[in-house]
């Protein structure tokens, strides 16, 4: 009997031993335990992960169930502040690697023999959240990348993202044609480029916008759905496709590759891997504030304060005005001239600007006093306003390629600045009330945007930089326009119309100008030199022939 229990106690570990053995032959024998497993999907569909990567950790990224169909596969990752690793091999070689926070490896599924694979990989002492998925094509699709010639690897289907304290620059390499083709694969005029960009909301650096970002530009129709092309702002795609930078606004970047010379309806297209930008560092501590001086604070207090007094009450104190628009206009030209000609630093710029800006309007006010001539006194001021309109034309996202000369750039921004001065210079109190109007709600309006995050004060900011900054002419403007701006333009709108209509509605019945200068021109003229025969006898009203003193408009 013990030798039958024997028997069958063998028989059945043989048996259970022979089970076990044969579920595990037909398990996938690359997988690993911590492997992070995406399932291929078709329809725009995609299998995603959001991984706590470990500090100083590697993961495997792969593949499973991939048709036939499939020439090869994007494997991306993407991290919002910190800067990941994604290898072909657990060890970093030459050519194998990649270093970013929005990175990718294309694996060609016919010549890989490990399968659609990519090892990711954490050296920093600090976890971080990556979101992570694969992209598919197939055998007609281009190769973004494919012919790269500075990269980091020999396919480099990534972009390459820079800023600094003006612009954004997005780099990328071109790409192949299908391997298919049975011609040279990076000597062709047959695929046709797109650069597009998405901007998240302002002052949101939330992990969740940045990850819901990426998701919307990371297909080809996702680019063209939510993207904005730059060649609606009439710029043409190079392998690199500079931005106006507006720092604290995230902004996506993504490229697509159209094979044109393809017979079928529908030409095939590929996208690069979606790169990001806030513009700065989020890993430092205030590198996203806008107001980190305290010179920049005082400067946004005064900015309201005085920008309301000139809104509502600049025609009034006419002389204030003289010297508040020589300061402007004699700073801001000193600026451009600092900038292009000197290096200095902030504090000197800061110095040079208010000491400039001071002496021009003292000098102002002083031809003020000295002509009394209101068509002559009112020029900085309505030239101010026809900076600052043509600014804001300039402005909007209407752009063509001849603009990017900066001769004709000039050419046409003079024009339009010169249009209000012109209109207005036959209408001197008028033209003043206005421009007083406009200017001070502005400068009331800039402050508050410094401090909610919005965009407008990039309408003259974006000109000085053109003046200013070598090669912004080719960037892309395109300016973030969001509720935050549209409220801003409302009160802007409004504090102008309330402005000019109170100012107008004080002064109708008053003298045109302030009368301190026509009191103040006789005594003047006396100290100067020449005489005066008026006295108490002389009569109010007199040919103007029988009266030697000079008068508006007279020398």
């Amino acid at each position: 009997m013990s030798n039958l229990h024997l028997f069958l106690f063998l028989s059945f570990s043989f048996s259970f031993s022979s089970a076990i053995e044969n579920d595990i032959s037909n398990q996938d024998p690359f997988l690993q335990p911590n492997d992070i497993v995406l399932q291929f999907r078709s329809n725009d569909s995609v299998d995603e992960r959001i991984i706590n990567l470990e500090a100083n950790s590697t993961v495997r990224i792969r593949s499973t169930n991939v048709p036939k169909t499939v020439a090869f596969a994007v494997i991306q990752a993407h991290s919002q502040v910190h800067k990941i690793s994604m290898s072909q091999s657990r060890k970093f070689e030459i050519g194998n690697h990649v270093n970013g926070s929005s990175i990718g490896i294309l694996v060609e599924t016919t010549t890989s023999n490990s399968g659609v694979m990519a090892y990711l990989i954490n050296t920093l002492p600090v976890n971080i959240t990556v979101l992570t998925f694969i992209i598919y094509y197939d055998r007609r699709a281009p190769i973004p990348g494919g012919c790269n010639l500075e990269f980091e690897m020999p396919v480099s289907p990534w972009l390459r993202v820079s800023y600094n304290h003006s612009m954004v620059n997005v780099d990328h390499e071109l790409a192949a044609l299908p391997s298919n083709q049975g011609v040279l694969p990076c000597e062709s005029e047959s695929l046709h480029y797109e650069v597009f960009h998405y901007y998240l909301s302002q002052r949101d650096f939330t992990e969740d916008s940045f990850f819901d970002a990426i998701r919307l530009l990371r297909t080809v129709n996702g680019a063209h759905e939510y993207g904005r092309e730059i060649r609606s702002f009439g710029f043409t795609p190079t392998t690199r496709s500079p931005f106006s930078l507006y720092p604290g606004v995230g902004q996506v970047f993504v490229v697509t590759v159209t094979y044109t010379g393809d017979a079928s309806r529908f030409a095939p297209t590929a996208a690069y891997i979606p790169s990001f930008t806030y513009g700065c560092d989020l890993s430092v501590e205030g590198d996203c504030q806008t107001l980190n001086s305290t010179y920049a604070k005082v400067l946004c207090a005064l900015s309201i304060f005085i920008g309301l007094l000139i809104a509502f009450a600049g025609h009034r104190y006419f002389q204030l005005e003289m010297i508040l628009a020589g300061f402007l206009a004699f700073s801001s030209v000193s600026y451009i001239l600092l900038i292009n000609h000197f290096d200095p630093d902030v504090t000197g710029l800061a110095a040079g600007t208010s000491v400039m800006g001071l002496l021009g309007g003292l000098l102002w006010w002083f031809v003020w006093w000295f002509w009394g001539i209101p068509a002559l006194s009112v020029l900085p001021v309505v030239f101010i306003l026809g900076f600052l309109m043509s600014s804001v034309l300039f402005y909007l996202p209407i752009s063509f390629e001849f603009l990017t000369n900066d001769f004709n750039f000039w050419s046409a921004f003079c024009c339009c600045w010169l249009v209000l001065p012109v209109v207005f210079v036959t209408f001197t109190r008028l033209g003043n009330i206005v421009s007083c109007a406009v200017i001070g709600s502005y400068a009331v309006i800039v402050p508050i945007d410094h401090y909610i995050g919005s965009s407008l004060k990039y309408i003259v900011i974006n000109v000085v930089r053109r003046a200013t900054v070598k090669g912004f002419g080719r960037a892309v403007l395109d300016p973030p326009y969001q509720d935050n701006d549209m409220i801003l333009t409302l009160a802007w709108i409004g504090l102008t119309i309330s402005g000019a209509t109170f100012q107008y509605l004080r002064e109708r019945r008053r003298p045109p100008f302030s009368p301190p200068a026509d009191i103040w021109r006789p005594l003047r003229w006396t100290r100067l030199g020449g005489t005066s025969t008026r006295s108490e006898h002389t009569p109010l009203v007199m040919n103007s022939a029988d009266d030697p003193s000079p008068h508006y408009g007279t020398a």
